[in-house]
């Protein structure tokens, strides 16, 4: 009997554009695409639905326009195109995949030793999938295992949508109705010890002894985690960092900060950002962080970059990246201790700034990018004006 690998709407209208889009899902891309190459050299199944909707399906009604038949929103996200010919394709017009008449012939006509389910959204699609599959399972006596693993699933962030929080949640509901988890990033099996050396409030280090193929090795690391990522693997972000504009006089204007920084004993020049509060998501401390250290009010928001560790080699520090066009009107809110002055700049004095002046790596990079964003953004408009005249 064959296993079958399930990838639910790994499509770039969940991904990379569009009204759902979230491109933090990204990062269940690289794990589901090894396991489908695992799956196909092995000879087993691979099943890929994608989302695909009529212009006026009645889905519209409750989800915002999305994934529309034919459109780029509806296909695979380019790093699964290379296996599309080797996978069965079902389209789906609907939350559950299961339901298609396609599946439901496979489904009824073949004996399979397990299937693996991967994909997004985990509380929508996902879910929907699993519960009908172990609903006909039962009904059907059938005891074909149905595995997940827990970095091949995962869902949006949004106002009152914490990702990290809800993919923990559906493990646990998954594993209620007897779906087997997988989890891939067991790094216990490498650690000898682990000391915790001191007990501060926002930063601890450890002490740990790993067993590696050339004897023991000694490693010091911090963490802003309860427990280390090594000991209690988390998709959860510590901090946010959010990339503030504004429009003034039909010229980008952006809010750098210039902030003393006490490990360096000097200014650098940054952007908000900010440790994420209990009961927040990074959505909500990128919000809070543009009104306590600029006094800014947000016009709109979004996520500019997946979350990334902020220095692997030390930490298991990671933080998620936002860009927000803003208004400021606000008195700003600074944390004891924080010293902090708001400088407005324009692109070309930005520029400057980056090559003559110290910054925060990470607020460097968004910033570089933001200004590639903005070049490339006027050349597609001079591009298309010169193509308005010749027509």
């Amino acid at each position: 009997m064959k296993k079958v690998l399930i990838v639910i709407d790994v499509v770039n209208g969940f991904i990379n554009e569009g009204a759902l889009s979230d491109k933090q899902i990204r990062r269940i891309i690289k794990p589901i695409k090894e396991k489908i190459e695992n799956y196909l050299k092995s000879g087993n199944v691979v099943i890929a639905f994608r989302d695909s909707h009529e212009e006026d399906d009645q889905e519209f009604k409750v989800f915002p326009k999305h994934c529309v038949k034919g459109s780029f929103e509806s296909e695979l996200v380019e790093e699964l195109l290379p296996y599309k010919n080797d996978m069965i394709i079902i389209d789906k017009n609907t939350t559950n995949g299961f339901k298609t008449e396609k599946f439901q012939n496979l489904i009824k006509n073949n004996k399979f030793s397990s299937i693996e389910v991967t994909g997004c959204c985990s509380d929508i699609c996902v879910r929907d999938f699993i519960q009908s599959l172990t609903k006909y399972f039962a009904i059907e006596k059938i005891s074909t295992p149905i595995l997940v693993s827990k970095n091949c699933i995962d869902t949006f962030n949004a106002t009152n949508h914490n990702a990290d929080e809800i993919n923990n949640n559906i493990i646990e509901e998954f594993k209620k109705i007897g779906v087997k988890i997988l989890d891939e990033k067991n790094y216990k099996k490498n650690i000898i010890s682990i000391k915790k050396v001191s007990n501060q409030k926002f930063l601890n280090l450890y002490e740990v002894k790993f067993k590696t193929e050339n004897g023991e090795i000694n490693y010091e690391l911090v963490t802003r985690k309860e427990v280390p990522q090594i000991i209690s693997p988390s998709l959860k972000v510590d901090a946010a960092s959010v990339l503030p504009y504004q429009l003034i006089d039909n010229k980008i204007v952006v809010y750098l900060i210039k902030e003393y920084r006490y490990p360096v004993g000097e200014y650098i020049y940054e952007i908000p950002a900010g440790l994420i509060n209990e009961g927040e998501d990074s959505l909500q401390t990128a919000v809070r962080e543009l009104e306590e250290e600029i006094g800014a009010s947000v016009v709109k928001i979004k996520r500019s970059e997946t979350p990334a560790y902020t220095s692997a080699g030390m930490s298991d520090e990671s933080i998620d990246f936002y860009q927000a066009e803003v208004n400021i009107n606000k008195d700003r809110k600074l944390d004891e201790g924080e010293d902090i002055q708001v400088l407005p700049v324009t692109l070309e004095e930005l520029e400057k700034l980056l090559v003559s002046e110290n910054f925060g790596a990470q607020a460097k990079l968004q910033l570089r990018n933001f200004i590639n964003e903005q070049k490339i953004q006027e050349l597609e408009n001079k591009i298309k004006d010169l193509e308005g005249d010749k027509t």
